[in-house]
């Protein structure tokens, strides 16, 4: 059986469903659809809804993506807030975890697993030393 044709209130309601985070039978209430909660759900599976509701996500988070205001400062801004929340709420071990992605966000810590032991060496120091491991090499095989 063919599917319906999408009604012509369904991108609103998902529009609301992604950027207000209301549900698709609270929409229905305050649009006075007359639709019964079960009704929504049937509809909110149908391919037709959630092919709508999949296109106004991905247009929303195109938006989020290219907001001139999304900068590294507010993104620390976020992170702190968040943890005030997690640390208001009682959870100390997640914000813990949280303060320690701020600080490696923010440069002052960084992850011990990665330490980059050329760091502080030249093209021409790691140069000399490629050099001198290929005639350590050659002398070892020479030896063997």
């Amino acid at each position: 059986m063919p599917e319906k044709p999408a009604e012509h209130w369904y991108d609103g309601a998902a529009i609301a469903m992604v950027r207000e985070g209301k549900t698709l039978f609270k929409y229905n209430v305050e649009k006075d659809l007359g639709l019964t909660s079960t009704e929504c759900e049937n509809i909110q599976r149908t391919k037709k809804f959630q092919e709508i509701l999949r296109v106004q996500r991905n247009l929303y988070y195109r938006e989020l993506a290219v907001d001139a205001t999304l900068t590294k400062t507010a993104v620390e801004g976020q992170m702190i807030f968040a943890i005030t929340k997690l640390l208001e709420n009682g959870n100390y071990d997640k914000a813990v975890t949280a303060m320690v992605s701020l600080a490696k966000l923010k440069g002052w810590a960084t992850d011990a697993a990665s330490v980059n032991i050329f760091q502080q060496m030249t093209g021409g120091d790691i140069t000399k030393l490629k050099e001198t491991l290929a005639k350590q090499s050659a002398i070892k095989t020479q030896v063997n």
